[in-house]
């Protein structure tokens, strides 16, 4: 998995306006195994004829098996771990906007919108860093090879708040 971005490693440095993401394309396998850990096996997340469900001419029609939305946000979590070891996730917000289908590449983004320094006496210090969170996918509109054509549709979007113990905040130059 390849995390990119001008987040720093170990949270040393970190400004408001970085960012990180990753990219990743969830299999039905993936699926499989989420749901089985979890015990969610709505049949939205899972391929059968029996499956195909259409709600009615106005909604969508669901012929492929849909990616958990909680497995998509993981990729939040995954970037704040890899990125800085040790940080404790201390909340999450989510909006659940458009589906996410098998074998379909997502971007897990977060984007640093507010830091906190926390020193305290005879305890850990820190940064409280919020952000703003997204998962979307690109879709070409047109159907063909032309990458001018694809949008980037966005599934979730949210705002996570994370520890990062042993961080400081760099001020940016004013």
């Amino acid at each position: 998995m390849d995390i990119q971005g001008t987040i720093p490693s170990h949270g040393k440095g970190i400004q408001i306006g970085q960012f990180a993401e990753l990219h990743r394309i969830y299999s039905q396998n993936d699926v499989h195994t989420f749901g089985a850990l979890i015990g969610d096996f709505n049949p939205v997340h899972f391929p059968s004829k029996s499956n195909i469900t259409t709600y009615n001419k106005n909604q969508l029609s669901y012929e492929k098996p849909i990616v958990h939305g909680i497995l998509l946000s993981s990729a939040f979590s995954t970037i704040f771990g890899t990125l800085i070891p040790g940080c404790i996730y201390r909340n999450q917000t989510l909006k659940f906007q458009h589906p996410v289908y098998v074998d379909e590449r997502i971007c897990g983004r977060v984007v640093v919108k507010k830091l906190r320094q926390i020193n305290r006496q005879g305890g850990a210090s820190g940064v409280l860093c919020t952000c703003d969170t997204t998962v979307t996918k690109t879709t070409n509109l047109q159907g063909d090879n032309n990458t001018e054509s694809d949008e980037d549709i966005v599934c979730i979007s949210g705002e996570a708040q994370v520890w990062l113990p042993g961080a400081m905040v760099v001020e940016a130059n004013v």
